[in-house]
Order: structure tokens, then C-alpha cells, then sequence
């Protein structure tokens, strides 16, 4: 009792760490993808920031230009000590119709200000009016306006008000404000590169997991059977009776060869970039086709039933141990995935090309997954349902082979309506 005690602690041990390494990788994906996203949020919220401090700057500093390039002006023009004959007259007395005629013709010089609105102001007692206007005032947004005295008193001032050249502004920072922008999306695009690998790394992590979980299953069967065989043929007095050692040793023999296949299919294509040996040969489908076909469902126990329309004398050149690997997975899929499974096989010939078209009654395969099924060790969920297994590389190989073949292989399926297989291979011209 305590030893089944502990070994049941041991598996709930092994199952629980297991299980928690899944959750924790969820987890840590989820996390790395809310960092990546409020990361390049925060960037993009400071490059924002920086762009418009900028900005802020470009324009205090073309104020202080203006009025710069405005108080130069008015002291050359207006100051008292710039008109002839006045220079020792400390106050000079004048009304305002002789302050107009003198100052109107400067005021027309003033290059500087010669885009702008400009007007000269009488201050009396706080308050203001104008004395003289350049040019009409313009409709401004945003206008920086500057008031300059041009008097000793203060009594005269002149009110430029020029509108803020945002075109000019953002013509001079367009090449940081494109930086920036390449900046975020270069950054963006490597996130979103970085979260799409991940998340690949993750499903490919899940594919060879439950590659593992499914092989081991798919080899542990044919040797069981093997060893119950070989322990019934020792311990049941077998030899006493010929048919029953004769039926024993060809369950050893079957499943050792399926063994024997399942172990040369995978080492065939596990390999990345080893090629696969090639002998081409003229093979005739139809046979091959019949002999796959009478083997067809021994496995499963199922009893299908195959149509077949293939002309005896249609060949190709090929390497017949690849085609008929390629032939038997697609059949034994067609077999595997329907409950009473009725099998079209059509071969026939068009435009100096073999086509194969193999259909079924089975399942189907959702429009969601169907562009994925000829990727490697990638299998169809099915939920916790486990009564067809595999290992996911059978679809992969047929189409290296197909390649090899300088041909095609493709899928067309619909839930609940079965799925066709449809081989293209170059027509044997010999």
C-alpha cells in the first residue's frame, strides 16, 4: 500500500511538473507581449514629447529673432537721435499730423517688416490709438505680435504682429520628425517580429511535444503486440500446435515491418537538409495502387471500401519506393479519418502530367487548418480525442516527394465532407 502510495505521489510529482512549465511559458508569453506593447507606447508617447519641445523651441527662438531684428530696425528708423538737425534736441515737440508726415515715410522703409501687419500706437493715459497703419491686417491664426516704444516718453510704440510660419518650422525639423517616425515603426516591426517568433517558438514547442506523446504511442503498439506474441508462443505451448505458431510469428513479422517502416518514415524526414536518395524507375501505378489498397485498413480493423479508375498502362518515372510511400500515407489517411470509409482513387492523364485525385468521406479539415497540414510534425486538433494518432510528418513527406518529383501535391476539404488529395507528377515521355 505505501509503495502505491508513493508511486502515485511520483506521478501527481511528474505530472504537476509537466503541466506548470506549459502554464508558466503562457504566461511569460502574455507578459512579454504586454511589455512590448507599453515599451513601444512609452517611446513613442517620449519621442512625441521630444518632437514637440522642439518645436516649442524653433519657435521661441524665431520670436526672439523678430523682435531682435525689430528693435535693430525701429533704432536705426525712429529713434530720436537718427533724425537730421535733431540729434542735440533732447525733447522735441510735435503735433501729430507732423509726427505722421515724418514717420509714415520711414515707416514704408522698413524692410523688415514688409510681410507683416505693422501700425504705430499713441499712448495717452493708458490708453491707445492708432496713429498710422502699413499695409491691411492680415487674417492670422497664431500671431506673434511684438510692441516696441520708438520715443524717449514711451508715448509712441509700434505693434508688428507676424503669423507663426508653421511651414517653415516644420520644414526644418521634417528630417527629425521623419527619423523619429522610421525610428518607432523599425522598433514596432522588430517587436512584432519578436512576438511572432516567440509565439512560433511556442506552437513549435506544443508540435514536438505532442510528436513525442504520439510516437512514442505509435511504436509502443506493433512492439507490445510483438512481445505478447512472443510470450504466448513460450508460455501457451505453441509449438505443440503448427497453425497457432504459424498465426503468432506472422503477428511478430507484421509488426515488426510496421515497426521497421514507422522508424525509416521518420529518420527519412527528420533530417533538415539531408536529401533523400533518388532511383528513378518506371512505375506503373495501377499496381502499386492495388497493393496498397488490400492492406488498407488491417491496422484500424475498419473494412474500407476503395473505387478505383486507373488505366493499367499509365506509368511514371519515379522512384518507386518514395511514390509508394507518398500513395500509402495519403490512403491511410483517407482510411484513418472516415467512420465508413468509401475511397475514390482516379488516375488519369493531361497535358503530359499524372494526376492523382484521391477522395474520401471522412471528416474534413476546416479551411483554418487546411493551409497548414503539409507543414512538419503539424497535426490537426482534435481536442482530447485520441482515437487516430500520428506523428504529423506523413503529409510533410508526401510533399518532399512530390518536389522530388518535380510535381505537386494538394488538399481540398470541407467539415463533414470529406477531402481530396490531388497528385500531380510528370507523364513518363520514354
Amino acid at each position: 500500500m505505501l509503495t502505491n502510495v508513493n508511486s502515485a505521489r511520483e506521478a501527481k510529482f511528474i505530472v504537476t511538473f509537466a503541466i506548470n512549465p506549459l502554464k508558466m511559458s503562457r504566461k511569460y508569453f502574455r507578459n512579454i507581449s504586454i511589455l512590448a506593447i507599453v515599451s513601444l507606447l512609452c517611446l513613442a508617447v517620449v519621442q512625441s514629447v521630444w518632437v514637440y519641445r522642439m518645436y516649442n523651441d524653433s519657435v521661441t527662438d524665431f520670436k526672439r529673432r523678430v523682435e531682435s531684428a525689430i528693435y535693430k530696425s525701429i533704432y536705426k528708423a525712429f529713434r530720436m537721435d537718427a533724425i537730421p538737425g535733431l540729434a542735440d534736441a533732447k525733447y522735441v515737440k510735435i503735433n501729430l499730423d507732423d509726427f505722421s508726415l515724418y514717420f509714415e515715410p520711414n515707416l514704408m522703409e522698413l524692410d523688415a517688416l514688409q510681410p507683416y501687419y505693422a501700425e504705430v500706437l499713441f499712448h495717452d493715459a493708458g490708453d491707445s490709438r492708432v496713429v498710422m497703419t502699413r499695409g491691411e491686417r492680415p487674417v492670422l491664426n497664431n500671431p506673434l505680435t511684438t510692441v516696441v516704444p520708438i520715443d524717449d516718453d514711451g508715448l509712441y510704440s509700434l505693434s508688428v504682429c507676424i503669423e507663426t510660419p508653421f511651414k517653415v518650422f516644420l520644414g526644418r525639423m521634417w528630417g527629425l520628425i521623419a527619423s523619429s517616425v522610421a525610428i518607432i515603426i523599425l522598433l514596432a516591426g522588430v517587436l512584432i517580429y519578436l512576438v511572432r517568433t516567440m509565439f512560433r517558438q511556442k506552437t513549435l514547442e506544443e508540435m514536438r511535444r505532442d510528436f513525442t506523446h504520439n510516437i512514442t504511442h505509435e511504436l509502443k503498439t506493433p512492439i507490445s503486440v510483438a512481445v505478447t506474441a512472443t510470450d504466448a508462443l513460450r508460455n501457451f505451448s505453441a509449438d505443440a500446435d503448427p497453425d497457432r505458431r504459424s498465426r503468432y510469428l506472422e503477428i511478430v513479422e507484421t509488426q515488426l515491418t510496421q515497426l521497421s517502416t514507422m522508424v525509416e518514415h521518420i529518420l527519412s524526414v527528420s533530417v533538415e537538409g539531408r536529401e533523400y536518395k533518388y532511383n528513378p524507375t518506371v512505375v506503373y501505378l495501377q499496381e502499386i495502387i492495388s497493393g496498397l489498397t488490400q492492406g488498407a485498413g488491417m491496422n484500424t480493423g475498419k473494412k474500407p471500401v476503395f473505387n478505383i479508375d486507373c488505366p493499367p498502362d499509365i506509368n511514371v518515372m519515379a522512384d518507386e519506393f518514395h511514390i509508394k510511400n507518398l500513395l500509402a500515407t495519403v490512403i491511410d489517411n483517407a482510411v484513418k479519418y472516415s467512420a465508413d470509409p468509401v475511397v475514390g482513387i482516379r488516375v488519369f492523364n493531361k497535358d503530359n502530367e499524372v494526376i492523382i485525385e484521391i477522395e474520401d468521406n471522412g471528416c474534413g479539415i476546416s479551411k483554418e487548418h487546411l493551409s497548414h497540414v503539409f507543414e512538419k510534425f503539424y497535426r490537426v486538433p482534435t481536442g482530447d480525442i485520441h482515437t487516430v494518432r500520428g506523428y504529423g510528418l506523413g503529409l510533410y513527406y508526401a510533399k518532399q516527394v512530390a518536389e522530388l518529383h518535380k510535381g505537386t501535391i494538394s488538399m481540398k476539404s470541407r467539415i463533414g465532407e470529406g477531402t481530396t488529395v490531388t497528385i500531380i507528377l510528370p507523364a513518363n515521355e520514354q
